[in-house]
């Protein structure tokens, strides 16, 4: 449940300071909530007792998006929505040298404490809570005289003539879940965009998913991956925008830019190496740029996955190299892999209709019999690096590539 206004008050008291501590110490022991509940109740009543358990809640939640999450305000439905700190430092750099940056739809201030170290923030956001939040982080960070936490409708906000540029974060999200049309986002696309127009730079959070044609004409639209998976979506306005397409991988923070997709990459057969390309550069449609710097070629058009002769390094990218790829047949595929020494497999796919998880299960029990076998027989040669025949992890890539469904059998370098 969110926390209400009255709630953050009382946390702030030393008293519910106190009892929030003793509710982190409760659900860290593994205590049952409810029985955790009914014991703070005796000391500060219900409400109190409500507020420091889901404080303690949120904090955990929060944990591994902010490093001191301990003495952060979140309830947990804030915290599962809130920003990875280090993605919200990433997009607040385009808004150094502001005069003055609206956060709109600031939800706990995830963003708008990032924000703060670029530019003073207006916090806003129609959630009394969520207000409550925001100036609570704020004041934690210390961050009190860089932002101006309050309750508004951004739709219908006045904003001040110092304010230059904008943060907008539409919720997504309705009673009935994802709300995937931007037109029932709240505030929809076009009113952000609306918004936006009033002002020199601009950025707006939208949907990892957004069909790319919504994107309006000279917008940037970029994509940011954190530890290999997307997490966020932005389209740049006005003087924020740095070029048509970008894909960013944190970390290390490096981007990839250029043009959209044009077919520019040739398509051919499994070379030496294949590379399984980060899911932002696929969705930013950067491939070509990608594959231009890889010396790579695709092995099916509209496929991530590219291959190439000669290895590079790319944080856009995981390299394999190719041990052996065939038409798709689980019993042909168990063969080679025995041939290739496969201990156990990962199984990956793009473009395949096969089911990774029970083809892994099947491939790996197999495989592990075959080597109980071999066990048996002590008189087994090592291979010529010292390794066990059977010892070797590989990875399966289920694909298209020539025209067909294949597998192609690889060892991850790192």
């Amino acid at each position: 449940m969110p926390l209400r206004a009255d709630d953050v008050a009382f946390l702030l008291t030393p008293e519910g300071a106190r009892v929030a501590t003793e509710a982190a110490r409760g659900l860290a022991e593994d205590t049952a909530p409810l029985a955790l509940l009914e014991r703070l109740r005796r000391e500060v009543g219900t409400e109190g007792a409500r507020a420091a358990l889901w404080l303690a809640e949120g904090r955990r939640s929060a944990a591994p998006k902010f490093p001191d999450a301990h003495r952060l305000y979140f309830d947990r439905e804030s915290a599962e929505q809130a920003t990875s700190e280090v993605v919200a430092r990433h997009t607040a750099r385009r808004f150094e040298g502001a005069r003055r940056v609206a956060d709109l739809g600031c939800g706990a201030g995830a963003d708008t404490l990032a924000l703060a170290g670029a530019a003073p923030v207006l916090a806003v956001d129609r959630d009394a809570g969520r207000v409550a939040l925001t100036a609570a982080n704020a004041a934690a960070r210390g961050l009190q005289g860089r932002v101006e936490a309050v309750e508004g409708d951004v739709g219908a906000l006045a904003l001040p003539a110092e304010v230059d540029a904008v943060w907008l974060d539409p919720a997504r999200r309705d009673a009935s879940g994802r709300v995937l049309d931007p037109e029932r986002w709240s505030p929809s696309l076009s009113e952000t965009l609306r918004i936006a127009s009033g002002v020199t730079r601009a950025g707006i959070k939208v949907a990892p998913g957004i069909d790319l044609a919504a994107a309006p004409a000279g917008a940037e639209v970029e994509f940011i991956s954190l530890d290999g998976r997307l997490v966020e979506a932005v389209l740049w306005l006005g003087e924020a925008v740095t070029a048509p397409r970008r894909a960013t991988v944190l970390p290390p923070g490096d981007s990839l830019e250029g043009e959209a997709d044009a077919g520019r990459t040739p398509v051919g057969e499994p070379g030496r190496y294949l590379y399984d390309l980060d899911p932002s550069v696929g969705r930013a449609s950067l491939v070509d740029v990608l594959a231009e710097r890889l010396g790579a070629w695709l092995l099916s058009p509209d496929v991530a996955y590219l291959s190439a002769d000669q290895p590079q390094d790319s944080p856009f990218a995981r390299r394999f190299r190719i041990e052996a790829w065939l038409p798709f047949s689980e019993r042909r595929l168990l063969e080679r892999l025995r041939e290739c020494g496969a201990a156990r497999v990962e199984v990956m796919r793009r473009a395949s209709p096969v089911e990774t998880n029970p083809l892994e299960v099947r491939l790996n029990r197999a495989l592990k019999a075959h080597k109980a076998q071999r066990a048996e027989k002590p008189q087994q040669a090592r291979s010529a690096g010292g390794t066990q025949k059977g010892d070797r992890v590989l990875t399966v890539a289920l694909t298209r590539a020539a025209g067909q469904h294949v597998a192609i059998i690889a060892e991850r370098e790192r």
